[in-house]
């Protein structure tokens, strides 16, 4: 078991969070974030190794950005808008399935689901997920200067640190905490931080206890279920950072590679393709929507990798495409 098979595990617990009412809550939390984390690891790390040639590693960094994110993206912001305008006409709300997933209506709407930059402010999305989406590009811009050395990423870390807590590391407070661009940017800065120091924190390879010490964590809000939205989002990104460098350094198979691949669109494709089951369950997000959803997710995901991303990988394989994050 590498990464990939975390990441994949990752985007599993978000999607069967988003598509079953019967979840424990907390891991899709933590799996958000420890998204963000892995994927500050991995852009620091890319940019040390691959990107720090100048102008012209700038523009390879941000074409292959480019090509990992938005193309897939965009073909699920067209199924969401084909969903979008034929599931009402079946009596279907989508809203229901995630309050976001409404038709654009305003012209910033439309920049935030084209852009995806997060200076539009929230609005109305083709794909429910694609505020966290928006935050990850939005960090991209800042990683050059994260990868240069630790102390802007120590600098991040700590504003950011000091900006979540004055929000109060409350319940009330964790939707404002969980979904802003500067609150989550703890997050990219940690693992950023586990880049540059990854050498020194080898000592701590732990795969299986990292792995079972992340998961009895999930099951601490049986017993504090405020937890989760308190300061166990927070310990969850110390978890997640053991995980990772547990696992970065082993080597990855076949199948690993494919979960890993598996990862994004699986996140990104769950809600729309869900949608399209919600009606058949009574607009439940029972047992049956979920497995129904997710297979169907599944199904999709795989066909994105085989069709779409690995031939534009081969095809830009001259670009020096970075590890997917």
């Amino acid at each position: 078991m590498a990464l990939g098979f975390w990441r994949f595990f990752l985007a599993l617990l978000v999607a069967v969070s988003h598509l079953w009412d019967g979840m424990i809550h907390g891991p899709a939390a933590y799996a958000v974030w420890g998204f963000f984390l892995i994927s500050g690891y991995l852009m620091t790390l890319g940019f040390q190794t691959r990107y720090n040639e100048g102008w012209g590693g700038l523009r390879d960094y941000a074409f292959n950005r480019f090509l990992r994110i938005y193309p897939a993206y965009y073909l699920a912001c067209l199924l969401g808008y084909v969903a979008l305008l034929v599931m009402p006409l079946q009596g279907v709300n989508p809203s229901m399935l995630n309050g976001q997933f409404v038709l654009p209506q305003h012209w910033r709407d439309w920049a935030t689901n084209i852009t995806l930059l997060p200076i539009w402010g929230a609005g109305n999305l083709l794909v429910p997920v694609s505020g966290a989406l928006g935050i990850e590009v939005g960090v991209y811009l800042l990683i050059p200067l994260m990868a240069r050395g630790p102390s802007v990423a120590w600098l991040a870390l700590i504003l950011s640190a000091m900006l979540n807590w004055q929000h109060g590391i409350e319940t009330p407070t964790f939707a404002v905490r969980y979904s802003l661009f500067l609150t989550c940017f703890m997050a990219f800065a940690i693992g950023a931080l586990v880049a540059h120091y990854r050498a020194y924190l080898q000592r701590l390879r732990a795969p299986w206890l990292s792995s079972m010490t992340w998961l009895a964590h999930c099951l601490l809000w049986l017993r504090w279920d405020q937890w989760p939205w308190t300061w166990g989002l927070y310990f969850s990104l110390l978890l997640t950072a053991w995980v990772m460098v547990s696992f970065a350094e082993r080597k990855s198979h076949a199948l690993d590679r494919w979960l890993g691949d598996l990862s994004y669109p699986v996140y990104l494709f769950h809600t729309v393709m869900a949608l399209w089951w919600f009606g058949l369950f009574g607009m439940q997000r029972n047992l049956g929507f979920m497995l129904a959803g997710l297979v169907s997710t599944l199904a999709l995901s795989l066909l994105v990798v085989v069709v779409l991303d690995r031939p534009l990988e081969k095809r830009f394989k001259r670009r020096r495409l970075l590890v997917k994050p």
